[in-house]
């Protein structure tokens, strides 16, 4: 009987290993990324492999921001650790700010007001090396530097890297932050940072031209920030110094809305007539730590509302995760914008990806302008748009950004989707809860449908940065989005919901590629799902069922429907017969996996009409082959 065992332990190994392999040969893979899952980086199994590194750094950072002048002066040590198993004879060190420098390569119009000289550096020092910051040893390109070592860093080893500089705050062409009036700031990409270095590429030497995002390592942060004593900060991680800036009023409602589910106003327009928001010092220094976060941001103002609640997301320990609206007070709608994020987080927290928050807090910040948003880590600075349910996806969108990619340290500039698409994928339900009558999974199947098969939309597998502008937001959101629900169907709501959990178990505060993905999902599911990814996320393509023929059966009616398109959609089948009354056949996009042809039969001696395709909830490029008359 054990020897029967053993035997049938060895067949299952072996359908497994099967199926491995099977996922590893049914996908394109480039080369360099072979050769990581060849060493052992990553495995076919989806799991991170016995040989994965990523590097990582310490900030600590002391910092100045003078806004009337817009400028912020700051000076940095890093450490930084070489886990990888190479000698570094280089490093990367990003200066996002030299977007503005004039010839810098850009996505977006941004005119001349806000052309700078860029991250003005007065000294650079890589561990023993001075960079010399004429160019002899270092190259600054559009917004990397390339620092030559003298003394190479070997593996697991650290150095130290230090720095002082000076940026000025946009205030006319905002790319995803800066000075928003009135003293109202949201610093972002601020101070000079060490780029990816990983198992992939070597050095993240890809340029930040104002579309493709961001692929940060995760990284401690103690940051001081100093500004006149009327402006109060919000920024990514713990405040460790409250006694030291605000007054014992504001202290006392934050810790009230650190324990309720209801709305604490934190900080009030009578509050700054009173003089009772922050200590008068003439200036204030705000500390900060954040752990294993991939960046900071923080926000700034002296007459901002501030609005919070909270909620419990770990029933197992009650920890309870703050939730902040920083506002204008006249802003439409946001007076009840904490909640829109208590919301959020609830139901990320619980629901899907049912993954407890895992951060302290997150804070909305509002910009005052009409729309658009962008996440940090913790922190999201969002516009005010005018219909609530258009608002309340906004916020949605950017916290539930905090899982992907900051939990799950994705890259961005290649893979926008691996983020977008699940920031795009999540807000619905809580959208529809609260707006009735919205239906956001209809809007975005409508916005999908609009570009599907046009000559600019290009598949999701394409590196984000490599992408025209004009077909990143279908490959970046509404494709990926929409594939997710449909993948969500194929597998159903609870081996969805159980993939979805493992492949963040295994990947959280990694740095996951989508080979990572699709094998996670393959393993759990116990097969190779190779026939949905490949059109979905590689190739040319569009969705589009027809029905093709009807005929008449001995008991019923059978509708031949065609898969014109590329893509397997989940299927709905409308038969109605002259009485008005109608059946249908509905199936999952499994039905697609083998063929392009399926035959719905329905069972009924009425006469029929006609037979119709589609549901606003199934995606289909041309719906003028989805009726036919009987």
């Amino acid at each position: 009987m054990k020897h029967l065992n053993k035997n049938f332990s060895l067949f299952v190994i072996a359908i497994l290993a099967n199926i491995v392999i099977s996922a590893q040969s049914t996908l394109y893979m480039p080369r360099d990324i072979q050769k990581s899952y060849d060493i052992g980086v990553r495995s076919y199994d989806g799991k991170p492999g016995k040989n994965y590194w990523q590097n990582s750094s310490d900030y600590k950072i002391k910092a100045e921001l003078f806004p009337g002048q817009s400028i912020l002066k700051g000076e940095e040590v890093i450490t930084y650790y070489n886990n990888s198993p190479d000698t570094l004879k280089s490093m990367v060190i990003r200066l996002y700010g030299d977007i503005y420098k004039k010839g810098a390569t850009k996505d977006w119009y941004v005119g001349t007001a806000d052309m700078t000289n860029g991250v003005e550096l007065d000294y650079l020092i890589i561990g023993k090396d001075t960079i010399k910051l004429d160019g002899s040893n270092a190259y600054r390109g559009s917004t990397n530097l390339f620092a030559r070592l003298t003394n190479a860093l070997p593996p697991d080893s650290q150095t130290e890297v230090k720095t002082k500089w000076t940026i000025e705050i946009p205030d006319t062409f905002q790319l995803r932050m800066g000075n928003y009036g009135d003293n109202d700031f949201f610093i972002a990409y601020w101070y000079p940072q060490i780029a990816v270095y990983d198992d992939i590429a070597g050095w993240d030497r890809i340029d930040y031209t104002g579309m493709a995002e961001f692929y940060n390592d995760f990284n401690n942060y103690t940051i001081e920030i100093t500004v006149p004593d009327n402006l109060v900060i919000w920024g990514v991680g713990n405040l460790q110094n409250p006694e030291k800036v605000f007054s014992q009023t504001i202290i006392d409602k934050i810790n009230q809305a650190k324990q309720t589910d209801e709305t604490v106003r934190i900080i009030t327009q009578q509050d700054y007539k009173n003089n009772d928001v922050t200590l008068k010092n003439g200036k204030n220094v705000w500390k900060f730590s954040a752990t294993k976060v991939t960046d900071f941001s923080f926000a700034v103002s002296d007459n901002f509302t501030w609005d919070a609640a909270s909620v419990e997301v770990d029933k197992s320990t009650g920890r309870r995760v703050l939730t902040s609206a920083v506002y204008l007070d006249s802003t439409i709608h946001w007076e009840n914008a904490a909640q829109y994020a208590r919301a959020t987080i609830k139901y990320l927290s619980e629901e899907l990806p049912g993954v407890p928050y895992p951060y302290p807090h997150t804070t909305t910040f509002c910009n005052k302008k009409r729309g658009g948003g962008m996440e940090t880590p913790m922190m999201a600075n969002d516009g005010a748009p005018k219909d609530k349910g258009s608002l309340i996806g906004l916020i949605f969108h950017e916290i539930s950004h905090s899982y992907f990619p900051f939990y799950m340290g994705t890259n961005e500039r290649k893979y926008g989707w691996m983020d977008e698409g699940w920031a795009t994928f999540f807000p619905g339900v809580v959208v529809d809860s609260l707006v009735p009558g919205y239906d956001y999974y209809r809007d975005l199947i409508r916005g999908y449908e609009y570009f599907a098969g046009k000559e600019l939309e290009l598949p999701m597998m394409i590196p984000t940065f490599g992408l025209p502008i004009q077909s990143s937001g279908t490959a970046s959101y509404s494709r990926p989005g929409t594939a997710y629900m449909e993948l969500q169907k194929l597998l159903g709501n609870d081996l969805f919901k159980k993939a979805l959990q493992k492949y963040i178990d295994l990947w959280h505060e990694k740095h996951p590629i989508p080979y990572d993905f699709f094998f996670t999902f393959n393993d759990v599911a116990g097969k190779d799902l190779s026939w949905f990814w490949n059109p979905w996320f590689y190739d040319m393509g569009y969705p589009d069922l027809a029905v093709k023929e009807i005929e008449k059966t001995k008991k019923g009616y059978t509708a031949i429907i065609s898969k014109v398109g590329t893509m397997p959609t989940a299927v709905k089948v409308t038969f109605t017969f002259a009485d008005s009354s109608k059946q249908n056949v509905s199936k999952t996009p499994l039905v697609w996996k083998d063929v392009d042809i399926f035959h719905a039969t329905v069972k009924s001696n009425k006469k029929l009409i006609k037979v119709e395709l589609g549901s606003p909830y199934i995606p289909d490029a041309n719906k003028k082959n989805n009726t036919k008359e009987y």
